[in-house]
């Protein structure tokens, strides 16, 4: 049976690719325990482990190492626990503020290094999401688009007159194909009273599984370009987007939009 010790091991490769690629971007503790494939409810402990392991190998190589525990944080905060005291003492003391400015600071050291000796020395390999071929096969279109079918047409004009189904309340204007400056157009669009711009990217039940990464990808670039649209708008509202799926998502989907911080619902059940 994997110890605590085993699990930290296999966490520290998922820890070191979210440092070097999304290291500003929210993960939370079930991302990473879904990452290896492991409920727990002795996340704290890992996490301590994680930290040891770090703490002696720097002791070992008399190198600075920095942290990985606060790329970590919970849901309901958006911060770590305050167990992240076996890190920084006296972090539960903190002011919340004082709190994101300091795990920002740790996050920025974590990016900005060079973990590839520190997962040598630990006889770990890097954390991969998938092969290089199949992100070509993704990258050329091989797995296909649908392109917008009848399914893709309902599923949008549902959720369009239907924003509480996922969750938007407060909505003063909603739009199908609503054109961004970039060019795109967005499959459903919502501004809702308290300020919030909404980009909902819709796929069918049928769509394959490299059309559903691309909508991660979507995402992504709508959150982009609606955050440098409000330089021509002079506004301060808030973007967010959401992924929403007839269909289910495969582990591989899931654990790249919760290494890019993407929202995404699946099965998504309506009527057409």
């Amino acid at each position: 049976m994997a110890t605590n010790r085993d699990w930290a091991l296999r966490m520290i490769p998922v820890l070191t690719r979210w440092a070097q690629a999304t290291w500003d971007k929210p993960h939370y503790y079930s991302h990473l325990t879904a990452a290896v494939g492991h409920k727990t409810n002795q996340i704290g402990n890992v996490m301590g482990n994680i930290q040891d392991i770090i703490d002696d190998l720097k002791k070992k190589s008399g190198k600075n190492i920095p942290t990985l525990n606060c790329l970590v944080l919970n849901k309901g905060t958006g911060l770590p626990s305050d167990g992240f005291d076996y890190v920084i003492p006296n972090y539960s003391k903190l002011s919340p503020d004082s709190k994101r400015g300091e795990v920002r600071k740790l996050n920025y050291e974590a990016h900005m290094y060079d973990w590839s000796w520190v997962l040598k020395e630990l006889g770990l390999k890097p954390a991969n999401v998938t092969t290089a071929d199949k992100i070509e096969k993704i990258k050329k279109g091989v797995y296909g688009s649908r392109g917008e079918g009848k399914e893709h047409k309902a599923l949008k004009e549902f959720i369009a007159k239907h924003p509480e189904s996922i969750g938007i309340k407060g909505v003063k204007l909603t739009q199908t194909e609503h054109g961004l400056l970039s060019g795109d157009s967005l499959d459903v669009y919502f501004e809702c009273r308290k300020k919030q711009h909404y980009a909902i990217e819709v796929k069918p039940k049928a769509s394959p599984e490299g059309d559903i990464i691309r909508g991660v990808y979507q995402c992504v670039k709508y959150k982009a370009v609606m955050d440098a649209m409000r330089v021509v708008d002079n506004d301060n509202y808030e973007n967010q987007t959401l992924l929403v799926i007839a269909g289910e998502m495969t582990d591989l989907v899931k654990q790249i939009a919760n290494d890019l911080g993407v929202k995404y619902v699946e099965n998504f059940n309506y009527k057409i």
